[in-house]
């Protein structure tokens, strides 16, 4: 059994941590930032803008995912897509539905992302060359391409690591349960008390090569945390 830090958290004064996961060392790594959980809603944009862009700009990623949950209100949709086009300037922006995405509309979100000039991978996937190699970018409705150096998929619900693990994927990144918001300790990888209900409270997981990366994400309904601090991941590969 591990015990978590402490560390209490309420509201959204601290900045986002920058998580690094380094999934292979090698000499020009790309760098792939996974920002999950946004939940912008009115009284917050802003500020939930700032924490983003402080953070990526602190990562220096060379392609940016964005997993899920970008919204909370349909009358944040304007704040989501003037969010994307300043994450432009930082690097190429791929994005994915959540669960809160469906429940304001996708299909104006989807809007949003792709008016800014970011692409939607919700069934898709997109090849990004990073120097010599070619990184598969999938979202959760498309399957492993073969012939790519990397290949990624770019989920929202962890629960997903059950039908993809042996698919093909070198790394599935996902988000969804924030840690629970709350972590008092770790037992085999897996965040207590909140893993006691979800098997995949995990900040990662290894299966037959292929690996599974769970962010605490960027914000939540209720900002109060313990242990658990809001970020974004950097993923070294």
């Amino acid at each position: 059994m591990k015990f978590a830090k402490p560390g209490f958290q309420f509201g959204l004064w601290r900045p986002l941590e920058v998580r690094e996961e380094i999934i292979r060392e090698q000499a020009g790594a790309c760098r792939l930032a996974y920002v999950s959980d946004i939940h912008l809603r009115r009284g917050r944009s802003q500020l939930l803008s700032d924490h983003v862009m402080d953070a990526l700009q602190r990562a220096r990623p060379d392609v940016i995912l964005l997993g899920g949950d970008l919204v909370d209100q349909a009358s944040e949709l304007d704040a989501l897509h003037h969010l994307l086009v300043r994450i432009l300037k930082v690097a190429p922006v791929f994005a994915i539905p959540g669960n809160h995405d469906v429940a304001v509309g996708e299909k104006r979100v989807r809007e949003a992302v792709e008016t800014s000039g970011a692409s939607w991978i919700a069934s898709l996937t997109v090849n990004f060359m990073h120097q010599e190699r070619i990184i598969a970018i999938s979202g959760p409705g498309a399957k492993a391409p073969p012939g790519a150096d990397v290949r990624v998929l770019c989920a929202h619900n962890p629960s997903i690591w059950e039908s993809v693990r042996d698919a093909g994927f070198d790394l599935v990144l996902a988000g969804h349960l924030h840690g629970c918001q709350g972590v008092l300790f770790e037992v085999c990888g897996r965040l207590y008390p909140g893993g006691f209900f979800y098997p995949h409270n995990h900040l990662r997981q290894v299966w037959n090569g292929s690996r599974l990366v769970v962010s605490m994400g960027c914000s939540d309904l209720i900002p109060v945390r313990w242990g658990c601090p809001r970020e974004i991941v950097l993923c070294i590969l």
